[in-house]
């Protein structure tokens, strides 16, 4: 009986190994691929990603995930107000809570690129300095 525990922990590693393949054989002899193409990503499931108008003075390319444009819209807004939110005078990054959302920005060559989320949530945007 002491017998059948180690062999059925070989045995199962066996099936394991000629379960992970690694043959070296697939491949074609000329070097090409037998690999399916790569497929277009489009997000995880539920994600309802969609540019919104925005009317914001200097503000441009506004893009929502999983929140509606005029949510998006009203969060650009508070951002616009917020005066801790833009960059201080000689840096190039900050940050800053908007609204229940953790902002980010980075200056750009078009200006400030900002992204702001919450779990489940994002919203970004460009506002040209």
């Amino acid at each position: 009986m002491r017998l059948a525990a180690p062999i059925a922990i070989v045995l199962l590693a066996a099936a394991v190994m000629a379960g992970c393949g690694g043959s070296s054989e697939q491949g074609s002899s000329s070097g090409g691929s037998t690999a399916a193409p790569p497929t277009k990503s489009t997000g995880p499931a539920g994600a309802s990603a969609q540019s919104c108008p925005i009317e914001a003075n200097g503000t441009e390319a506004l893009r929502a995930t999983g929140v509606s444009c005029g949510k998006a819209q009203r969060l650009v807004a508070a951002w616009n107000r917020s005066e801790s939110c833009a960059p201080p005078a000689g840096a190039s990054r900050s940050s800053c809570d908007v609204d229940g959302y953790r902002c980010l920005s980075a200056a750009t060559d078009r200006g400030l690129a900002v992204s702001c989320s919450q779990s489940g949530r994002s919203i970004a945007f460009v506002v040209r300095r």
